[in-house]
């Protein structure tokens, strides 16, 4: 199955391959409402947000679950990118959080261990996808224009 933007369809895990492999050299025109990155890892997070403004997305970005809901600050953004697997609040923990609070804002969940119990929940969760790691920086990008698309 093809793993295309669907305004909160079930996700799909997808099969592309390693985040760099294409995907840097297309201009994005810069969003309005900053993207959320939400990663344990340094290094994981620090990848992505250097992508995402090298084309020209606001970014800020939280080593965790806890960070992003305790700042409070997310009513602005445009979207949320987010890793599963992290110590503490887990991403559906988190985005169950958010969507308790009233938020709805369009995320995709990260997980390097996808399962069909991970996408089913994060449907119900109403993530619009699920990409699993290693996944194209391409890809990636396109998920975010798509979610960045999607009426605040």
């Amino acid at each position: 199955m093809v793993d295309t933007p669907r305004k909160r369809a079930e996700p799909q895990p997808n099969d592309d391959k390693a985040v760099g492999d294409g995907g840097g050299t297309d201009r994005a025109k810069p969003a309005a409402r900053p993207i959320l990155v939400v990663d344990d890892d340094a290094f994981v997070r620090d990848s992505l947000s250097v992508l995402l403004e090298t084309i020209g997305f606001a970014v800020r970005s939280y080593a965790s679950g806890s960070e992003l809901l305790a700042g409070g600050h997310h009513g602005d953004a445009g979207c949320l990118i987010i890793d599963q697997h992290m110590p503490g609040l887990d991403g559906l923990t988190t985005l169950a959080a958010l969507r308790r609070d009233g938020s709805d804002l369009p995320t995709i969940l990260i997980t390097g261990r996808g399962d069909a119990e991970i996408a089913a929940r994060a449907a119900e969760l109403g993530a619009i996808a699920v990409l699993e790691k290693p996944f194209t920086a391409a890809r990636l990008l396109e998920l975010a224009r798509a979610a960045l698309e999607q009426p605040s």
